[in-house]
């Protein structure tokens, strides 16, 4: 690979969005933004979100009865390490290990659930379940919110706790994981706006900066105080209950969003000092229904995966990470995730 960035593809195989796919590939990006796709490898029924962490990787399967497993990696041998497990939850759609990599823990879209599992096989040689948070909880938008909709897990590393953004309940809840265990510190959660809708965030040392699915926002947190420091709308409006989905943020300051109502990557500029995000750039990816984006390392390149076109779109950024074009789209079924090694 050189100086290029190797990813790991998550995709559907039930053909729902986007045709189904044979299973997880690689695929290596150079420098200039040349990329090669590897070969399908199969890892069991619809591996739609993975995490890498030294070697391994978590996937979840996004199912109505959820499943998680690990697998160790050597270049492109895959093997199982700890077989899937059931998550009790419905459609898990993010995984992530725990600090010390013997945990990994799950968000189960429509179970309402964060589950933590063993990353090793346990006796049983499945990836056993050792705690699990249901919750409860709504919003106004009653086709979407209906319930609690845990979507992702990020730990906040400075206040050794872990971030749930609920797209259902417009909160990022708190968990803390004591003696192996997962607790929700309920009175530590952060309040979004009704009918917001948070799906992902990251973690910019004291602040949170929040992708909001529903209302095509953004936010920012203060993660000291819980307070809503600002709002930024993503580009131009648009009526759609499908909006922002991934979001990074690069070393240069700019936030990346995907944006299935426009299919295109939202860019704003983050002022840290000031808590502030300011909208500079839509750039469509010429796909549809961007679900995940990821950098490569050098952060010349932001990959889009668009899941509705079986593509990957490529993208070129300036020295700060504002998108400018797209240098090159490659042809997989349905990529979900993005998982950079």
């Amino acid at each position: 690979m050189g100086e290029g960035t190797r990813f790991w593809v998550g995709a559907s195989t039930l053909g729902a969005i986007g045709s189904a796919a044979r299973g997880i590939r690689t695929l290596d990006v150079a420098p200039d933004g040349a990329a090669t796709l590897g070969e399908p490898v199969e890892v069991g029924p619809n591996p739609m979100y993975l995490a890498w962490r030294d070697g391994t990787l978590a996937i979840v399967h996004e199912l109505a009865d959820g499943l998680v497993s690990t697998w160790t990696v050597a270049g492109e041998d895959v093997r199982l390490l700890a077989a899937a497990a059931a998550t009790g939850g419905a459609d898990p759609c993010h995984v992530a290990f725990a600090p010390a990599g013997d945990l990994v823990l799950t968000a189960n879209y429509s179970g309402s659930r964060v589950t933590a599992h063993r990353a090793a096989a346990d006796a049983d040689g499945t990836a056993a379940l050792v705690s699990a948070l249901d919750f409860a909880g709504e919003g106004p938008n009653r086709a979407r919110q209906e319930a609690s909709h845990p979507h992702q897990v990020v730990f906040d590393a400075a206040r050794d706790r872990f971030l749930v953004p609920d797209l259902g309940a417009d909160r990022i809840r708190v968990l803390r994981l004591v003696s192996g265990r997962l607790v929700h510190d309920e009175a530590a959660d952060l309040h979004a706006r009704p009918g917001s809708g948070p799906r992902h965030l990251v973690v910019a040392d004291d602040l949170a900066i929040v992708a909001d699915e529903l209302d095509r926002t953004a936010s920012v947190f203060d993660l000291t105080t819980g307070e809503e420091r600002a709002v930024a709308a993503l580009g131009e409006p648009v009526v759609s209950d499908l909006g922002a989905s991934a979001i990074r943020l690069t070393r240069g300051g700019i936030v990346l969003i995907g944006d299935r109502a426009l299919d295109a990557v939202q860019a704003l500029r983050f002022d840290a000092s000031a808590a502030r995000l300011e909208h500079v750039a839509t750039l469509p990816t010429g796909g549809r229904h961007p679900r995940d984006l990821q950098l490569t390392h050098d952060e010349r390149h932001l990959l889009v995966a668009d899941q509705q076109s079986d593509s990957i779109a490529i993208v070129a950024l300036d020295d700060a990470g504002v998108p400018q074009r797209v240098v090159a789209t490659v042809a997989t079924p349905a990529p979900g995730c993005l998982a950079r090694v």
